[in-house]
């Protein structure tokens, strides 16, 4: 199995989530971006630093003073099956998107066959 499978390329660009949008920030971002070019015991820092901030802004945005507003906020409405595994999509690569693929696929012959049935 090569890296290539395993990592997305320019391409396949692997946004935030929204969970992710919620409780990151653009610090925190630019940090982790510049994580490759400092030295070990920086990358270990700045990444321990990154993720306990996400954490402790994740603890704050499910407390529940917050927790009405925030996530009806940056909730996403009913949607089918389908949609959602398209979206999801978006946030994967390699192995796990090929499976997702398969769902999707599966589930648009699946949708066919009804349509053909009525």
């Amino acid at each position: 199995m090569n890296s290539s499978e395993n990592s997305p390329s320019e391409q396949d660009f692997i946004g935030q989530t929204a969970l992710d949008q919620m409780v990151g920030s653009d610090r925190c971002q630019m940090l982790k971006a510049a994580i490759p070019y400092l030295p070990p015991s920086g990358r270990r820092f700045v990444s321990l630093y990154t993720k306990v901030q996400e954490l402790a802004n994740t603890v704050e945005l499910f407390s529940p003073s917050n927790q009405s507003m925030e996530m009806c906020a940056a909730s996403v409405p009913n949607t089918d099956t389908l949609s959602m595994l398209q979206d999801i999509r978006r946030f994967c690569y390699g192995e796990s998107r090929k499976k997702l693929d398969e769902m999707v696929n599966m589930m648009a012959v699946v949708q066919m066959l009804q349509m053909l049935r009525q």
